[in-house]
């Protein structure tokens, strides 16, 4: 039985052209679903769109995260003891879907769940659920063919990683399947991690133009609304995500999430972010 062949205008590219009629820098940030829970997850998704967030980062959880830092880590921890996982975040997704059909999702994460649940199976789960791009943290280009063409199947992306450690062969590669943007990362080392200068972010940015038309996204390191606005002098688009989370997690010191507070003082956060940008 031949496939179905996705017609739909993919979420990313149809930002991207929005906001290069506006004019703007794409901002986006990284969350891992359900953490701390699920309706709180979702309440946070929302809560990210109302505060200008152009671009949304959800991880699903799991207990090996390599790539990432020790905020991002303990998100990940907090998530799964509340039951979260690959499913669940799918559910989440879905849900979120019922309200907003516009905002980009990115699924990020690590080879295994995808490998368990089988590449087919996976992009199917993945479109149905709302989802436009996919990062696979651990899965070089070199091994991801039949996802790939897996994903261009269902008119999911895979979004490339340029870390300073790889060579231009490693992520400038053009088969369906790819897309969306490319994530450059400046610096070497985990999320959350050491920031790059602005003559490197600078340097990683003109390396990811050079071999690739795909708009440039630049994450890692970016802790400051000042930093954030440095990389949007260069990039298309900034992604912030670990000095948000520090950020919540330190809200809720101050105050129980149930607070009707608490999502208005998450709105200020972003919106500092999002002036900068």
């Amino acid at each position: 039985m031949a496939r179905k062949t996705y017609k739909r205008e993919n979420r990313i590219d149809a930002m991207f052209a929005r906001l290069r009629k506006e004019k703007r820098t794409a901002f986006a940030t990284f969350t891992v679903g359900g953490d701390p829970t699920f309706e709180e997850s979702l309440a946070r998704l929302k809560t990210f769109v109302e505060a200008g967030i152009d671009l949304i980062e959800i991880g699903y959880p799991f207990s090996d995260p390599i790539l990432d830092g020790a905020t991002i880590q303990k998100a990940n921890r907090r998530a799964m003891a509340a039951g979260g996982n690959l499913s669940k975040t799918f559910e989440l997704c879905t849900a979120f879907r019922k309200e907003d059909d516009t905002t980009p999702l990115v699924l990020m994460g690590y080879a295994n769940p995808i490998i368990a649940l089988g590449y087919e199976r996976f992009a199917q789960k993945a479109a149905a659920a709302g989802i436009d791009g996919i990062i696979a943290a651990d899965l070089s280009l070199r091994e991801a063919g039949d996802l790939l063409k897996a994903l261009a199947r269902h008119g999911l992306y895979m979004i490339p990683l340029a870390a300073p450690t790889l060579e231009a062969k490693d992520f400038a590669v053009d088969q369906p399947g790819l897309g969306g943007f490319l994530y450059c990362i400046p610096v070497v080392g985990p999320t959350g991690g050491p920031s790059a200068s602005q003559d490197a972010i600078a340097e990683a940015v003109e390396r990811c133009r050079r071999q690739v038309r795909l708009p440039v996204m630049v994450g890692f390191g970016v802790k400051t609304p000042e930093m954030a606005a440095g990389v949007a002098s260069v990039a298309d688009g900034v992604i912030v995500a670990t000095a948000l989370i520090d950020a919540f997690v330190a809200l809720e010191q101050e105050m129980p999430l149930a607070d009707p507070a608490f999502q208005s003082r998450v709105a200020e956060k972003l919106a500092a972010f999002r002036a900068a940008i």
